[in-house]
């Protein structure tokens, strides 16, 4: 599990020709985890895997994009060619990963050891990040094997916004959001040592500073006001937690502003959000690429055009919600947002159920808490990124984000099944005695 969720954030993206997609590095591995597990299963050394709701989400999601790809090629006569039919087993990966996840049952140690490994790992991005932006030479060679491409390159040196593992500034934006409500959350949680959590959310922040991405901002900052909603049933704890929150978040504004300042071109992206319905990709956005796709909705609402690569695959509409609706309508539009919502769901039944209990599991399972925390706070910051960008199309971290809600829906069902064992102290109740 550390191997796979590291991997997904370091690795390069696997390319074997123009005419095939990428290839992840956490896809190939998830394969080797299986083919071992078959093995061990076979040996007997291994036990069944559980059925979960993403099979059936899978399943349907899969049964949509069949049917709006045979509606689209018959009914609308859009050519189909082979990369259409590559959409249907795509839509398996996030149930892959999220089973793969859900599976582990990571024990307290080993969700703090995740939390030690990852936190290694973003900061490899980071500093890789900070490298670009000061021009280093390493990383021209290693830009080779990252670049989502020449336009990307080209952002790079003419406005400077880097884009480190990620192939594209605005998923390093993506990735930072969550890395930095991560490291955070584990400072105010105290899972981990508390110096290091913030210096790697402090790390996360310049880098998402050096992306100059607008929208990386907004959800960061959207992921910070969240971290309210979770406050400790401690007193004590909850003051401590505050007070250190109520700090760090002025350090945090001077930090990304002093930081966007030292990219000319980025700070001037950075105050176009002064004034937001008026910055030129909104502006594109609303008066040219969603009233296309709302037209294309508009052709078939219920089932969808299909993927229609040939006719859709040049065509950037910067927003998934709108692409899942002209390619799988309505039907398939409600079944993608379930991959969202289940474990949502699941994470929200396991907090409910630390709340019932009071603070005893913050101080026994600290770590397990904090994974369903985040990965709710994952979920909500996804659903807001699919707006203006893509999450469940986005390869780059399609298999990073599964993985976190799978190990956030394990954990609420580990809390949950901990809570029904745990017996609440009634309140204690004063005695008086009447004496004669």
């Amino acid at each position: 599990m550390i191997a796979l969720i590291c991997a997904s954030v370091l690795a390069p993206p696997i390319r074997f020709s123009d005419n095939f997609p990428y290839v992840r590095a956490e896809q190939i591995l998830l394969a080797t985890v299986f083919v071992g597990y078959a093995w061990f299963s076979l040996a007997g050394y291994a036990r069944k895997i559980h059925f979960n709701g993403m099979f059936v989400i899978g399943t349907l999601y899969a049964f949509c994009i069949a049917l709006s790809t045979w509606y689209g090629a018959d009914m609308l006569h859009h050519q189909v060619i082979l990369r259409d039919f590559y959409e249907i087993p795509k839509v398996l990966f996030p149930v892959l990963f999220f089973t793969v996840a859900y599976e582990a049952e990571l024990s307290e140690e080993s969700l703090r050891m995740l939390l030690k490994c990852f936190g290694v790992a973003a900061f490899l991005v980071c500093f890789y990040a900070w490298s670009q932006f000061a021009n280093l030479g390493f990383t021209y060679r290693l830009n080779g094997f990252y670049s989502g491409g020449e336009h990307i390159d080209l952002l790079l040196t003419n406005v400077g916004r880097v884009y480190s593992t990620m192939a594209n500034p605005n998923v390093l934006g993506e990735l930072m959001s969550w890395c930095l409500v991560a490291f955070t959350m584990a400072a105010l949680s105290g899972v981990g040592n508390r110096i290091w959590n913030i210096v790697l959310a402090f790390a996360c922040l310049v880098t998402l500073a050096m992306t100059a991405s607008r929208y990386g901002l907004i959800t960061a900052s959207l992921g910070i006001l969240l971290i309210f909603v979770f406050p400790s049933r401690s007193g004590r704890r909850r003051t401590t937690q505050l007070v250190l929150l109520m700090v760090l978040l002025p350090v945090f504004a001077l930090t990304f502003k002093a930081v966007a300042t030292a990219n000319r071109s980025g700070i001037q992206r950075i105050q176009t959000l002064k004034d937001p319905l008026h910055t030129d990709s909104l502006q594109g956005r609303l008066d040219v690429r969603w009233v296309d796709a709302t037209q294309d909705i508009a052709r078939s609402p219920w089932i969808g055009n299909g993927s229609a690569k040939a006719f859709f695959g040049d065509i950037i509409t910067d927003s998934e919600y709108l692409d899942m609706l002209k390619q799988f309508g309505i039907v398939g539009f409600s079944v993608y947002l379930a991959y969202y919502f289940f474990p949502l769901y699941l994470s929200w039944k396991g907090l409910k159920a630390g709340q019932r209990t009071g603070p005893i599991f913050e101080e026994r399972m600290p770590a397990t808490l904090l994974t369903i925390r985040l990965s709710f706070v994952m979920i909500i910051l996804a659903l807001a990124m699919s707006i203006g960008e893509a999450t469940f199309e986005n390869l780059l971290l399609q298999g990073f984000l599964w993985m976190w809600m799978g190990l956030g829906a394990r954990c609420a069902q580990t809390l949950r099944d901990a809570s029904r064992r745990v017996v609440v102290p009634a309140p204690a109740h004063r005695v008086f005695v009447v004496r004669a």
